[in-house]
């Protein structure tokens, strides 16, 4: 149980894996952040979450957040995540990082990577996103060019698990 204070709410969660039913309150919470995610990575992310681990975050069985992921080579990649808009900025999205750091070293991971777009692409959510990886401890460590048309240029972040 993570229990997160603001001068304007208090959030009482738990972090678990996904049921089928969470899936389908994830996906609801990604459509509705359209700032972060275009019709591509829905579609996407649709694929990734029947493919890949999922986490959510609940409180009194409503999913706040989720967190995507899997491994590779001895790391685990963060896939996707995003927080329902109404409870941002009040620890959900670090206690998902938390939990996954968590998982990574039971599992004997070297580091966590994340893509996301790079500090060269001016666009105020994204400059939020960064932040937010860059305050839990990622590190730049190269920029990756966009592969397929359409998609934008990443950079890949990494945190290094001890």
């Amino acid at each position: 149980m993570v229990k997160k204070r603001d001068t304007k709410k208090t959030v009482r969660m738990k972090i678990a894996p996904a049921t089928e039913k969470d899936k389908k309150e994830a996906m609801a919470i990604a459509k509705s952040l359209k700032e972060w995610f275009n019709k591509e990575g829905i579609k996407n992310m649709a694929i990734d979450f029947k493919m890949n681990s999922l986490l959510v975050a609940k409180e009194k069985e409503k999913v706040l957040a989720f967190l995507s992921y899997t491994t590779y080579s001895g790391k685990m990649l963060l896939l996707w995540m995003g927080v329902r808009k109404d409870v941002q900025r009040l620890g959900i999205g670090k206690a998902l990082v938390d939990y996954l750091v968590k998982e990574s070293k039971r599992l004997k991971m070297y580091a966590i990577e994340v893509e996301t777009l790079p500090e060269e692409e001016v666009y105020e959510p994204y400059e939020r996103t960064r932040k937010f990886y860059y305050k839990n401890g990622f590190k730049r460590i190269f920029y990756k060019k966009a592969r397929v048309k359409c998609w934008d240029d990443q950079i890949v972040l990494e945190k290094k698990i001890n």
